[in-house]
């Protein structure tokens, strides 16, 4: 019976495999939340489900939101749940694209289906349902966006300035800082501080974390910006927000019924530039915090509930004009310097020498055109020309030639013109470079006394007759150069050579084929690579607030990756059982006591419907998987 049972239990797995298998591609669609208010993002995912080699989805009809890619990630994982005593299999292979919605407008909003091309055919996938709400009118918060200045060129710096008024606080209070009050710093979000989602074709100047240390405020007062935080030294999960504060300043300005008000002003300034033409769009940026609005009768000062927008600002970068560009025009914008070198200067008629035109300066040299010399009457005229390359190294763009004189009269080198646009002045500049004298003689003569004729001594030599420009013409048959006849002994050696050698790579492949066809090795081989696709589906999900989902996947991807090391079931492992084969394995203690918390964390998150800091969990789970890693391959049980 034993065997009649493994031979069914075979069966029925095989069959799942060739169900999962044959699965009809589907497209899923997520949302990362329902309900958010008016100028903040949520999370779009798009899984092309049972595809193989998918394309990335077509997003038609988003017109409602400004859509930001955040690329995709391959997802190979299997979700098992039991309700009511029926247990089902939820499989995902395939791969999840993200994107980042941020609506342009309040209300229910419609997220539009999807559209994939799979195997010639179109897969749609489903709408979904965001619910924007729009923020309170209020006056306690304004926030505004300007971009100083609003219109550019490329390699211009542009300045983006996020104001922040705060109304001050009331009665004797107010002279007093308020954001210095709250027990929590009001969190603001910043969009355009994160490079990752800047548009393409904007470079930010400087190093964010350097301008952020700038606005660092270790005591705690503060905004709380894009949720930036630092875990604490006594707690695995517990996170702190970071406060950063620019210098503040007391101003009058007009409330919503017009009157004059004393605001507080904190003000973010940070500079980027623009490397193309375009629009680009800056914000929205959002606000949300508890501020000091009143004092009761007993003195306590009252406070509520803020949400504050500030609505998106675009700058255009704008192109260079048509009206007045010079035929020399290289493409280049900003300011530079135009020169010429020429090597060698002394020359024959129809020797090649080589021409180098130097772009060097402040600016973009993206677009920079080598100066097509052929159509340069003074060059052409006297110089067989060639098409020029281009090389851009730092500051510099140099465009090489290959060029031949054309006869004896030639002086110089004639100047070249380039010209470039100064974005500052607003203009273009022609530049020349400087003539560049040479010398060009007639071509060498032979006389009939220098022709070397044959020579029954020089052939007769075992050298091969020499010189500067290549062999001697009398050298016409091929066996002066080295000894044809055959030696019988050096293909003897090299044939015995070669089959030693095939002897040898034919042991090796048959050692790497034994050792890749060992089931275990496999599955050791195949375990740190599936066990971070896993790490990343279950950082999505627990980012995404998703917790039960996110637990149970981190679980997984944990025990799983113990389970395979082992080459044990991962069905059955226990969290205590993970934790007792890495001792076995002889992994640090202080790996496996960490490994034992976060997997008892997701226990609790898995089975009871609270949040027990999964926040913290995702950070702290690559740093334990990353440690995990390095402990077993330093064991030899990772390759």
């Amino acid at each position: 019976m034993d065997m009649l049972h493994k031979i069914a239990m075979a069966c029925i797995v095989c069959a799942a495999a060739t169900a999962a298998g044959a699965a009809e591609p589907e497209v899923l669609c997520e949302l990362g939340a329902r309900r958010i208010y008016l100028g903040e993002s949520v999370v779009y995912q798009v899984t092309l489900n049972h595809v193989e080699n998918p394309s990335p989805p077509e997003l038609v009809g988003f017109d409602d939101f400004d859509v930001t890619p955040g690329g995709s990630q391959p997802i190979d994982s299997t979700y098992i749940t039991i309700v009511n005593g029926q247990r089902s299999e939820i499989i995902r292979r395939g791969r999840a694209y993200q994107y980042r919605l941020t609506p342009r407008r309040a209300g229910l909003l419609t997220v539009p289906a999807p559209v994939a091309q799979v195997d010639g055919r179109t897969i749609h996938g489903h709408a979904l349902s965001l619910e924007v709400v729009a923020p309170n009118s209020q006056d306690t918060v304004v926030m505004e966006i300007a971009a100083d200045p609003p219109s550019v060129y490329p390699t211009s710096r542009v300045t983006v300035r996020l104001s922040v008024f705060v109304r001050a606080l009331p009665g004797e209070l107010a002279g007093r800082n308020p954001v210095s009050i709250q027990e929590t710093p009001p969190s603001l979000q910043i969009p355009w501080l994160d490079p990752r989602i800047l548009p393409e074709g904007i470079k930010p100047v400087g190093d964010i974390r350097a301008w952020l240390t700038e606005l660092r405020e270790p005591g705690g007062a503060g905004f709380s910006i894009n949720d930036l935080g630092e875990t604490s030294v006594f707690s695995l999960f517990e996170r702190r927000a970071l406060t950063f504060q620019a210098r503040p300043r007391r101003v009058t300005r007009k409330d919503a019924a017009g009157q004059d008000v004393e605001y507080w002003l904190y003000e973010f300034d940070r500079e980027y530039v623009a490397r193309r033409p375009g629009q680009f769009t800056f914000g929205p940026a959002t606000l949300k915090g508890r501020f000091a609005t009143g004092v009761s009768s007993d003195g306590q000062l009252t406070g509520e509930s803020v949400y504050a927008v500030a609505p998106r600002v675009t700058v255009e970068v704008r192109d260079v004009p048509e009206a007045g560009q010079p035929a020399s025009y290289l493409g280049a914008m900003g300011r530079f310097q135009w020169t010429a070198e020429l090597r060698p200067t002394a020359c024959h008629v129809g020797d090649p020498i080589t021409l180098t035109l130097t772009l060097r300066g402040k600016g973009s040299l993206d677009a920079a055109v080598a100066p097509n010399l052929a159509e340069i009457p003074a060059v052409a005229g006297i110089f067989k020309t060639y098409e020029g390359t281009r090389e851009v190294k730092g500051d510099a763009c140099r465009f090489t030639y290959t060029l031949r004189p054309l006869n004896e009269a030639i002086k110089d080198f004639p100047s070249i013109p380039g010209a470039y646009f100064d974005v500052e002045a607003d203009r273009y500049v022609t530049l020349q470079t400087e003539p560049i004298p040479v010398q060009v003689e007639k071509g060498a003569v032979l006389a009939e006394g220098q022709i070397v004729g044959p020579s029954v001594v020089a052939r007769q030599t075992d050298e091969p007759e020499v010189r500067r420009e290549g062999l001697y013409a009398n050298v016409t048959d091929p066996s002066e150069f080295h000894d044809e006849s055959i030696r019988t002994k050096y293909w003897v050696v090299g044939v015995a050579g070669l089959g030693g050698l095939y002897g040898c790579v034919a042991l090796a492949t048959w050692f790497v084929r034994r050792r890749m066809s060992d089931p275990a090795a496999m599955r050791r081989r195949a375990a740190a690579p599936r066990a971070r696709r896993r790490l990343r589906e279950a950082t999505v999900l627990l980012k995404a607030h998703d917790v039960r989902q996110g637990a149970e996947q981190l679980r997984g991807t944990l025990v799983g990756l113990v389970a395979d090391v082992a080459d044990a079931a991962e069905a059955g492992m226990t969290s205590s059982d993970a934790c007792r084969r890495l001792r076995e394995f002889g992994v640090e203690p202080p790996v496996v006591d960490r490994l034992a918390r976060t997997l008892d964390a997701c226990d609790a998150s898995r089975y009871a419907p609270v949040d027990v800091g999964m926040d913290g969990l995702a950070g702290e789970a690559d740093e334990l998987f990353d440690s995990v890693v390095r402990s077993l391959k330093k064991r030899r049980l990772l390759p």
